[in-house]
């Protein structure tokens, strides 16, 4: 190393650092906002994608409270916090020090890791068990012939790290629901163009009750996925059409305000027609000969 150029250098530590990619995921499922917050979905997800491996990871997972914060993007106090209720909840339990191999015993760093394995939760068990088949099956590119119990969608976390200076207080969660919110999106748009689907499009309501979100929240998420420039939309007739979903690999800027109202990305003309007032039929008349064609003007209408 010392005989090449600094450049270089940077450039293979960069390469070996998996700290410098953008492309890291965590896989969600629709149904686990039903028991899950947003902080306890992220940690479940990233933790059952070890746990739910018997190769090479036995089951078990290991990292430390900062190497999940830096993966997922919480602070040390909401991934402790958001551990414990997973406990509570049945999805995660703790787990004893599996045989360590010869050579492979680190007492500090094995002292403050977290051991975790899938809790006895049945809806915990059935995304641990799916998603290790949907990960072998991607690893051996082949497509599974049974049908899968539950599906998922890639939740770009790898992003956060891009985007690591909106990652403070309210700013945090709301990130977070976009990168779920993107997720749930680019899935379910690649969905739509592998069946030939003309588009994409969902009602506020819908996409709340899928998220345990409010509607207003909803909307807010969405009008700041367009202001990264993200996704197209136009709202009619209370349907959101995504017109374009696009991959999550841009910085993202800062929003200084949560805009709740969806506009149509289309302007379009307004049609403005002239409406002449009626006369009125019961205008009081003023002489004899006024009133008497008042009488003839009402029994031609058939109003007497």
């Amino acid at each position: 190393m010392r005989f090449l150029s600094a450049n270089l250098r940077i450039l293979l530590v960069k390469k070996m650092n998996s700290n410098n990619n953008y492309d890291d995921v965590v896989f969600m499922s629709p149904g686990q906002f039903e028991y899950l917050s947003d902080t306890e979905s992220f940690v479940f997800a990233h933790v059952a994608f070890f746990a739910s491996q018997m190769r090479p990871y036995k089951r078990q997972f290991k990292q430390t409270t900062q190497a999940i914060c830096n993966k997922i993007g919480y602070s040390p106090n909401a991934v402790r916090e958001a551990i414990t209720s997973l406990i509570e909840k049945g999805f995660l339990k703790k787990s004893q020090p599996l045989e360590e191999g010869q050579g492979t015993f680190h007492p500090y760093y094995d002292k403050i890791s977290h051991r975790l394995h899938v809790g006895e939760h049945s809806y915990a068990a059935l995304f641990a068990r799916e998603l290790e088949k949907t990960l072998i099956t991607s690893k051996n590119k082949s497509k599974s012939s049974q049908e899968r119990a539950m599906t998922f969608f890639k939740v770009h976390v790898g992003q956060l790290k891009r985007n690591i200076s909106l990652l403070s207080g309210n700013s945090s969660k709301h990130v977070h629901k976009a990168l779920i919110m993107h997720g749930y999106l680019q899935n379910q748009h690649k969905w739509n163009v592998e069946k030939n689907r003309n588009s994409l499009q969902r009602t506020v309501p819908s996409l709340a009750r899928f998220l345990k979100w409010s509607q207003n929240t909803v909307r807010r998420v969405i009008n700041t996925l367009k202001h990264w420039g993200i996704i197209d939309y136009s709202y009619t007739k209370g349907f959101v059409k995504f017109l374009i979903v696009r991959q999550f690999d841009t910085a993202a800027k800062c929003v200084k305000s949560l805009i709740t109202k969806l506009c149509n990305v289309v302007q379009r003309k307004k049609h403005i027609e002239t409406i002449r007032s009626p006369e009125p039929l019961n205008a009081s008349p003023r002489t004899p000969q006024e009133a008497a064609k008042h009488l003839q003007k009402l029994k031609s209408l058939g109003k007497i």
